[in-house]
């Protein structure tokens, strides 16, 4: 069982640091880059939204594929363009997907690369099917206030179109999961509110991101290195038997404390957060992708994958290429 390939887009709209600057001039943006790592974010432009990122994506894996073979189709987002029919029966359509192929949403976001690995993974290893898709997609922009500095420097607007399948000489697997639903209040959406306006009626607020950054950073730095450990064992193997580590990229400062932590080679851990952002779900996939892009994923090479923070939620796994 492999990946078998993996494309990705992001939002039209660019912003950096002159953006921050302008809208916040008490913003000391040198010393947001230095925490975050993030020169460049992305951002849906006029008519995007994370469904017609998600069929962006997908479309452009499935020129390599042919279409009539997809056995399964997962699709993991925060950010639905509507909650009922499930978007993963959209895509489907959209897509041109076989009417035999099963299609489910789940609702997941930091760690939900790897949740939807791991569900697909689990199917295919079962014979329920021969291969599954595993689409990310956020649109977390829409949620942030122009003058939230923990989260605006951060996120980014993104879709992500994974295939695996049982065909290939690698492995996907062990898993490991986390849940610790006490900190969801963390990273949450803020509730609609009715506001009352001049006129005799009412209207409602557009939820709102809050992330209280330094709890969720005091989660991650307990518990990210403490199950990535716990990986490699159930994995039976080592820090030095792994080629690269690619842990969702959540921040710079993140990254550099969880490299300190675990004692890793500086070669070894992924970054690809300065042009790129934070784009949930998706910065697992395409860091891989990047990494593959570069010559830097080949055959034969473990690589270990852990997604964290919004839940909240951690999960981790190794891939065999």
């Amino acid at each position: 069982m492999n990946i078998l390939d993996i494309h990705f887009v992001l939002g039209s709209r660019s912003e950096g640091l002159e953006e921050l600057s302008r809208d916040n001039a008490d913003w000391l943006v040198n010393e947001i880059l230095e925490k975050t790592g993030v020169r460049q974010r992305h951002l849906t432009g006029e008519g995007e939204t994370a469904f017609t990122m998600a069929k962006a994506a997908t479309e452009a894996l499935l020129q390599n594929v042919d279409r009539d073979t997809v056995a399964g189709l997962i699709y993991v987002t925060q950010s639905p363009d509507s909650q009922i029919p499930a978007t993963a029966c959209a895509l489907q359509a959209a897509c041109g997907i076989p009417k035999t192929a099963l299609a489910f949403d789940l609702n997941q976001g930091c760690s939900g690369f790897v949740y939807g690995l791991s569900v697909g993974a689990a199917l295919i290893a079962n014979g329920a099917i021969g291969n599954c898709l595993v689409i990310c997609a956020e649109t977390y922009s829409k949620y942030i206030a122009p003058d939230d500095r923990a989260c605006r420097p951060i996120f980014s607007d993104g879709a992500s179109a994974t295939l695996i399948s049982c065909d290939g000489p690698g492995m996907i697997g062990p898993f490991i999961f986390s849940t610790d639903g006490n900190g969801a209040q963390n990273l949450m959406l803020a509730p609609n509110e009715l506001v009352k306006s001049s006129a005799p009626h009412t209207h409602k607020v557009p939820p709102t991101l809050h992330m209280n950054g330094a709890k969720v950073l005091h989660f991650t730095m307990g518990q990210v290195p403490k199950f990535t450990r716990a990986l490699l064992d159930k994995a039976l193997i080592t820090v030095d038997d792994v080629d690269l580590f690619i842990f969702h990229q959540a921040s710079n400062l993140v990254l550099d404390n969880l490299t300190r932590l675990l004692e890793l080679p500086n070669e070894k851990v992924v970054r690809h957060l300065e042009n790129f952002g934070n784009t949930v779900s998706s910065t697992i996939p395409i860091a891989f992708e990047l990494e593959r892009r570069a010559g830097r994923i080949q055959p034969g090479m473990n690589i270990l994958l852990m997604g964290f923070g919004v839940g909240y939620s951690l999960a981790g796994t190794i891939v065999k290429t």
